[in-house]
């Protein structure tokens, strides 16, 4: 519509729409300019790492002597979630919403009580103190090995799955959604009434942020048992599976970030989008929790699909919860409810 065809007052009551902003603005661009240095950097350590660190450590410590394996493994495992996993979901959430909403910003200079326990919850797993904690929690549990399972079902039984050779980005799609599989039932579980107390921790979160993901009972222990060893006794190659845990790493940063978008048919239907997941997260529960699986077809083909909500929904639990930075007797109350439960048969909501 242009002026010339507006009456008089048409033409005063007439307000153009605004201009659409430019998507590459200076803060953008700056990140954009942090990154391209970061990154060359970030691959020069690692490199210098690899080159000069040994993969094997032998160290005395009172008149004996420690070998540590593994050390390129273990500490790139950590590295990677630190200085480039975490680093790259706060970027793509950064771009995509700018820096006055992001959760890099809230988490520095505006943290919530529930974002200052995602972030000390974040740091203590960093730290391997929750690690601890948790091994103690579930009784050895956690030294149960896939690995060892499988090897005695081979020897006794003669009972053995090889997988077939597949190419590397093949066998990573295929075992990532073999991993989302086992993971939809884990998550399933997890909401049943006796297990459900060490997961109300994870819905405790009265807000998203991108490290509301590592929100979680150091005592939950249904992924070794529904997850890792079934992968283990699957036969699973190390190497794929390291690509797929650092895809499940980064998509859990990413469905619990502020971003509001529910991706289109991609989110629907292959990768669950924090839209979906806030719907998951819901603090009403007076219809059915659904959206239970990171890959939205598990969903759909166990009848647990949810359709779209609102980016702004309510979400959390009824039970309350200490936010902040003092959260222990909150993990020792969830626990203690989980073997409540248990011995009296009584599953404590």
């Amino acid at each position: 519509m242009s002026d010339q065809s507006l009456t008089p007052g048409e033409a005063a009551a007439f307000t153009p729409p605004a201009p659409r902003g430019r998507w590459l603005t200076p803060e953008r661009g700056l990140l954009l300019a942090g990154l391209a240095v970061y990154l060359p950097l970030l691959a020069a350590a690692a490199w210098a790492f690899v080159t000069f660190v040994p993969d094997q450590l032998a160290f005395t410590l009172a008149g004996h002597t420690f070998h540590v394996h593994g050390v390129h493994e273990r500490l790139f495992g950590d590295a990677a979630l630190m200085f480039l996993i975490l680093p790259g979901v706060l970027w793509v959430e950064f771009m995509a919403l700018g820096w006055a909403r992001s959760s890099a910003r809230r988490l520095l200079f505006a943290r919530s009580a529930s974002e200052k326990t995602d972030l000390a919850v974040f740091i203590l797993g960093q730290g391997h103190i929750l690690d601890l904690l948790g091994r103690l929690m579930v009784l050895g549990a956690s030294l149960i090995s896939g690995a060892w399972i499988r090897a005695w079902l081979a020897s006794t039984f003669g009972f053995e799955i090889t997988p077939p050779a597949l190419p590397l980005p093949v066998a990573v799609v295929v075992y990532f959604f073999v991993y989302t599989f086992f993971d939809y039932w884990t998550h399933r579980f997890d909401h049943s009434p006796y297990l459900w107390p060490l997961h109300r921790y994870h819905h405790s979160a009265e807000e998203f942020c991108v490290v509301t993901a590592a929100r979680v009972h150091p005592a939950a222990f249904t992924p070794i048992f529904l997850i890792n060893i079934p992968m283990a006794v699957l036969g699973a190659p190390q190497d794929v599976m390291i690509y797929v845990n650092v895809i499940v790493i980064a998509i859990g940063f990413l469905i619990h970030s502020r971003l509001e978008s529910d991706w289109g048919w991609f989110g629907r239907w292959v990768i669950q989008s924090p839209v979906g997941h806030r719907l998951h997260h819901k603090l009403d529960m007076s219809y059915p929790t659904g959206n239970f699986a990171m890959a939205p077809i598990w969903d759909r083909l166990f009848g647990t699909y949810s359709g779209k909500c609102d980016p702004h929904l309510a979400i959390g639990v009824e039970r309350s919860y200490r936010h902040g930075f003092w959260f222990l007797p909150d993990l020792m109350r969830d626990y203690w409810h989980f073997w409540r439960g248990l011995f009296t048969l009584k599953p404590l909501e």
